[in-house]
């Protein structure tokens, strides 16, 4: 089962914003994880109290969605399998995010989420399934519920995992998130932060 949270569900205002994204006609999207690409990831953060943004994120994701591209987030919440926090939480936290983004005009499409492990989970949290990175459930659903064009879209991640996923998927470009500059194999760009990726898709609607 694929856990999704939709900017439909955790949205409690502007609704006319909404309205507006789902009717909304681009094709492209980047992919982010959240922990490690859009906050600083210190482990199984679940407060916006715990949350916080790494430099120059907010002016990244405006300049992405300048260039046409929708905004999702797919990120792995083993947390909540593992009972650190809750879907209750996680949702709060969602909530908070979108809301923060929107007050700086950037709006996110959807929040993907999966709150599985195979072996540290409980109850039935405890699967293998094929929503949690590298397995691409995530990513393709985004792909099938806002009919994506695959090769024109972007992923961006800190981890092999997430690389991974946007490789099985058949997203077009490759990002990964990395201090010491390092390449998690062929066909990926290795950036430092999130402005690094704006250069390249900026370049990139140059051509």
């Amino acid at each position: 089962m694929l856990w999704v949270t939709y900017c439909a569900t955790a949205l409690s205002k502007a609704s006319s914003w909404l309205s507006t994204m789902t009717s909304a006609t681009n094709q492209k999207a980047v992919f982010l994880d959240r922990d490690g690409v859009i906050n600083s990831d210190r482990g199984y953060v679940s407060q916006w109290s715990e949350f916080e943004l790494l430099p120059g994120v907010v002016t990244a994701l405006a300049d992405m969605q300048a260039l046409g591209y929708r905004l999702i987030i797919v990120t792995n919440q083993s947390g909540i399998g593992r009972g650190f926090y809750t879907e209750g939480d996680f949702a709060a936290l969602s909530t908070q995010l979108i809301d923060f983004l929107a007050g700086h005009d950037v709006q996110l499409t959807a929040i993907y989420h999966c709150p599985h492990h195979p072996t540290e989970a409980q109850g039935g949290f405890k699967k293998h399934c094929d929503c949690r990175k590298p397995q691409p459930g995530m990513v393709l659903r985004g792909v099938d519920d806002w009919q994506l064009e695959v090769e024109a879209c972007a992923l961006v991640g800190d981890k092999s995992s997430d690389i991974e996923a946007g490789r099985r998927a058949g997203i077009g470009h490759l990002f990964q998130v990395a201090s010491e500059g390092e390449i998690e194999g062929d066909g990926v760009t290795s950036v430092t932060d999130l402005p690094g990726v704006v250069k390249y898709l900026t370049a990139l609607a140059e051509q």
